[in-house]
C-alpha cells in the first residue's frame, strides 16, 4: 500500500503553523512528509520561496495576513482536519523533522489503544536535537514509570510531534489562543488530564526538533535565558502566572514554574543586559492583571523560533 493511501486508512494527516519559516528546514519537511495529506497555517506574510517549497505537497495552506498567534494557528489546523474528516492530527513545528512512516506508526498505536478503551489525547515520539548544530534536548516531565508497552506518561507533550486525538480535542477544548506563543502546550496538556485524557510518548520512536536557537561553540555555556529575545521573556513570566492561576494545573507544577521563574529572574539581575528585566516584569504584572493576548505594542517581534515556546523551569 502507497505512503497516502496508508495515511488516509488510518485517517491521520499533518499540520503546521508557519512564521517566518526557514526555506532549508521546511523544504525536509515537506520532504519528509511526501505522500501525506498536510495542512498548514501561514501566521502572517508566507515568502514565496517557501510557498514554492511546499507546492510539491498534498497540501491544504490556510493563509492569513497577520501574526495571530501559535494558539489561533493551531486551532485553525485542527479544525481544517476535523472538516476533512480526520481523526488525528500530526501537529509539527515549522523546524522539525517528521516522516510519513512516523506519522502512520503512532496513528497505528493510537488506534490499537483506542481499541481498547484507553483515552489518549496525546501520542507523541521522543524528541531529539538534530546532528547539525547545537540545540539542547527537551526536559519531559514525566508521570511515573514506563509502562510495559514502552509508552511513557507525561503532564504535557511538547506541541511539535504531537498526534492530537480529534475525539479528544472536541471534549478538553480549544488551545488557549490568548496565551498566544507561550506554555499553550502545558496547559492544554494538564486540562486534558483533568478531564480524563492521558498523554503518552512512545519512548523506541524518535523525532529530530530544534528547541530554541542553536547555539555556537562561544554561547555553549550560556543559560537560554540570557539568549532569549525580550518578547520571548515577556510571554514566558506572563504565561507562567497565567497558566499557575488555573484550576486545572496541579500545586506541584505551580510550585515547580514559580521556582524557575524566580531562578531566570536572579539570573537576569546578575548577569543580563542593561533593561534585560523589564520585559519579564510587564508580563509578571499582565499575567497577575489577567491581560493576555498579543504582547503589548512596542515589544520586539518574536523570532521564527519563538512561536513555539513554553515555560520550562
Amino acid at each position: 500500500m502507497a505512503p497516502e493511501e496508508q495515511t488516509r486508512s488510518a485517517r491521520a494527516c499533518a499540520a503546521v503553523v508557519l512564521y517566518r519559516p526557514d526555506p532549508a528546514l521546511l523544504a525536509r519537511q515537506v520532504e519528509g512528509l511526501r505522500g501525506t495529506r498536510f495542512i498548514a497555517f501561514a501566521n502572517g506574510p508566507l515568502e514565496a520561496d517557501a510557498a514554492a517549497l511546499m507546492a510539491e505537497a498534498d497540501l491544504r495552506l490556510i493563509p492569513n495576513p497577520d501574526n495571530v498567534g501559535l494558539g489561533r494557528g493551531l486551532n485553525t489546523v485542527m479544525e481544517a482536519a476535523c472538516e476533512e474528516g480526520f481523526t488525528h492530527v500530526l501537529l509539527l513545528d515549522q523546524d522539525s523533522e517528521p516522516t510519513s512512516e512516523l506519522l502512520m506508526e503512532l496513528a497505528a498505536r493510537m488506534q490499537q489503544l483506542e481499541r481498547f478503551g484507553e483515552r489518549i489525547a496525546v501520542l507523541a515520539p521522543r524528541l531529539v536535537p538534530p546532528g547539525e548544530g547545537f540545540y539542547k534536548p527537551i526536559r519531559y516531565e514525566w508521570r511515573g514509570r514506563p509502562r510495559s508497552d514502552g509508552l511513557a506518561a507525561i503532564d504535557f507533550s511538547p506541541t511539535s510531534g504531537s498526534l492530537v486525538n480529534v475525539a479528544a480535542y472536541s471534549e478538553v477544548g480549544p488551545f488557549r489562543d490568548d496565551f498566544f506563543i507561550a506554555g499553550i502546550d502545558v496547559e492544554w496538556g494538564f486540562r486534558a488530564w483533568s478531564k480524563g485524557w492521558a498523554s503518552y510518548v512512545a519512548t523506541d520512536l524518535a523525532m529530530p526538533h530544534r528547541w530554541g536557537e542553536a547555539v555556537s561553540d562561544d554561547q555553549i555555556a550560556k543559560p537560554q535565558i540570557l539568549r532569549h529575545t525580550p518578547v520571548r521573556n515577556y510571554y514566558y513570566a506572563r504565561n507562567v502566572i497565567a497558566a499557575a492561576r488555573l484550576a486545572h494545573v496541579p500545586l506541584s507544577w505551580r510550585i515547580k514554574s514559580f521556582a524557575g521563574l524566580a531562578a531566570q529572574i536572579a539570573l537576569l539581575a546578575l548577569k543580563g543586559a542593561p533593561g534585560a528585566l523589564r520585559p519579564i516584569y510587564a508580563g509578571l504584572r499582565d499575567g497577575f492583571a489577567g491581560r493576555l493576548g498579543p504582547a503589548p505594542a512596542g515589544m520586539m517581534a518574536p523570532s521564527a523560533h519563538d512561536q513555539s515556546l513554553r515555560p520550562t523551569p
